[in-house]
C-alpha cells in the first residue's frame, strides 16, 4: 500500500495510504506469491496470471511456474 504524507493548513501533517489491494489467493485456499507463467497472447499482459501458492506450482524450468491446467497441457506436449 503506497502512504504518502500531505501538508495541510496551519504547518499540520497527515499520512495518506491508498488503497489496499486484497490479497490474491491460490485455487487451495493458501496465499498466492507465483502467477502462471504459460503464454497467452490474448490477454494484456500475454501469460495466464493465475494466482499460485509454492505447493500447487509446476516448475517446468528455472523462474517459470505453470498452473495445474497448464502443467497438464506442458505434459501432454512433451509426450
Amino acid at each position: 500500500m503506497a502512504c504518502e504524507v500531505v501538508e495541510l493548513p496551519g504547518g499540520r501533517r497527515a499520512i495518506v495510504c491508498g488503497p489496499r489491494q486484497p490479497r490474491r489467493k491460490c485455487q487451495c485456499g493458501n496465499p498466492a506469491t507465483l502467477e502462471c507463467d504459460w503464454k497467452v497472447p490474448a490477454r494484456r499482459s500475454g501469460t495466464c496470471d493465475k494466482p499460485l501458492c509454492p505447493t500447487c506450482t509446476h516448475v517446468p524450468a528455472p523462474g517459470k511456474d505453470l498452473c495445474p491446467a497448464h502443467a497438464a497441457m506442458w505434459k501432454a506436449r512433451r509426450g
